[in-house]
């Protein structure tokens, strides 16, 4: 453990008058100590992510650019009706 850092950020949380920077802080301390939490998946969300599987491995999936050229073109034809 760098004794030094710590002491150098305790000082500088010490010395903050910054709420939002603290808020920002605690955030992140917050998020660290919740890594160590294993989430479990509800039964539907489960679900959902055997069906992604099913499909992905039926070949039921489109690629990046397949993607980007049915939204622009969904996109475009929003346009048409205004």
């Amino acid at each position: 453990m760098d004794i030094q850092l710590k002491e150098k950020l305790i000082a500088k949380i010490n010395s903050t008058n910054d709420d939002e920077l603290l808020r920002q802080l605690l955030r992140v301390f917050n998020l660290e100590s919740k890594t160590d939490e294993c989430y479990s998946l509800s039964e539907k969300e489960t679900d959902a992510v055997n069906e992604g599987i099913a499909q992905l491995d039926q070949g039921m999936f489109l690629s990046n650019e397949e993607a980007n050229l049915q939204a622009n073109q969904v996109l475009k034809k929003g346009d048409e009706s205004e």
